[in-house]
């Protein structure tokens, strides 16, 4: 569907540039191709982990910045999802594109935002040919140097002694088919007749500075809702209360998240502590469950 449609947006316009010019200076686009962009773990990140949990990822789509010889600006292309394939009105030398890896926001349709905490990718040193496609292939990033050490990191891997959640989630340590990475997971179990049942994350988040950026990521797959809640205080020394950040959908398979924990921060006006929880919800008063893995809290204060 990707190609089709820059297909079709190429037709328009060479249809557009054929009318408005002479044949003499018509130049006939060159096409940009890109698979898709991976996390890639590197110890220069300073993230301070390796396990192979950190570092899942689902980066759908990428904003695309051009700089040519000579010119004063860069050039913005545009933001698509991936595999793409674009025509560029450029013929001749690139000094870099900038790619900048954008995600869904869980809960929040259409949202594309460049995610704060990954690093974008320049390529140098390309031309662009008229009428030929200069293929990318599949790229890689990095987290930026100035994310914070995560709040919280939950691999549920066996080599740990406890796990940073309830008893009311069952720690699975040993099931390497049924994990998303490694050998572990958390299931939450809900019997028919059951309403609901709470996990708690037994982690106070600490967080003072209103300007950062606050993320919950984690994979995913259930035959039920689950909802995400923030648990914090309105005021200083004023009662905890619980406010919803977001109910994700069942799952088939495993699924990565990004959920902005922004809004909801802001809704407590911005108290320094905060806590997490989860919940399954049995709406069709059925039994069913819920896996999760590699829960990652983070905050930075790189905003693009």
């Amino acid at each position: 569907m990707q190609r089709a449609f820059a297909t079709i947006a190429t037709i328009l316009i060479l249809t557009l540039l054929a009318g408005c010019t002479d044949d003499s200076d018509f130049t006939a686009p060159a096409f940009l191709h890109m698979d898709g962009i991976g996390l890639a773990a590197t110890s220069e990140s300073g993230i301070g982990h390796n396990d192979p949990g950190f570092f899942t990822s689902n980066i759908v789509a990428a904003y695309v910045v051009a700089h040519y010889p000579g010119s004063m600006k860069e050039d913005s292309i545009g933001l698509f999802r991936m595999p793409f394939t674009i025509p560029v009105l450029h013929n001749g030398e690139v000094d870099y594109f900038d790619i900048y890896p954008a995600v869904e926001h869980s809960g929040q349709s259409l949202a594309l935002p460049f995610y704060t905490f990954y690093n974008k990718i320049r390529i140098s040193g390309d031309t662009l040919v008229s009428g030929d496609t200069l293929d990318l292939g599949m790229l890689t990033t990095t987290y930026n140097q100035q994310t914070d050490i995560p709040m919280l990191y939950e691999p549920f891997e066996p080599t740990e002694a406890d796990v940073a959640v309830d008893s009311n989630m069952e720690w699975v340590r040993h099931d390497r088919e049924g994990a998303c990475v490694g050998e572990g997971y958390g299931r939450i179990t809900v019997q028919p007749g059951v309403a609901n049942v709470a996990v708690a994350i037994e982690r106070t988040f600490i967080l003072t500075d209103p300007s950062k950026v606050c993320y919950l990521e984690l994979d995913i797959k259930s035959t039920i809702e689950t909802a995400v809640y923030m648990h914090a205080a309105y005021t200083s020394g004023g009662s905890e209360d619980k406010n919803s950040v977001m109910t994700i959908y069942p799952q088939d398979d495993w699924q990565h998240l990004y959920i902005n924990l922004g809004r909801t921060w802001a809704y407590f006006n911005h108290p320094s502590t905060f806590r997490l929880s989860f919940e399954a919800l049995n709406v069709d008063n059925t039994d069913g469950e819920v896996l999760i893995d590699n829960i990652k809290v983070l905050s930075t204060s790189v905003v693009l």
